[in-house]
């Protein structure tokens, strides 16, 4: 699992060649938390870009 800022999640994403559906956990605050599944980049815009977003990346050789 690897954390992002909104613009660094944003990064990451555009990076990738295709996804269908990413599971993000937001954390904006330590109490207030929730998951979200996106479908495409342009959904990122529906949230705020005051959080912590964790997500689970797949493990890449080296």
């Amino acid at each position: 699992m690897r954390s992002f800022s909104y613009e660094g999640l944003k990064n990451y994403l555009n990076e990738l060649d295709e996804f269908h559906e990413v599971e993000i956990i937001v954390m904006e605050t330590p109490s207030r938390c929730y998951h979200v599944f996106l479908r495409k980049i342009q959904d990122l815009d529906k949230l705020t870009t005051k959080a912590i977003f964790n997500i689970d990346c797949p493990e890449t050789k080296q």
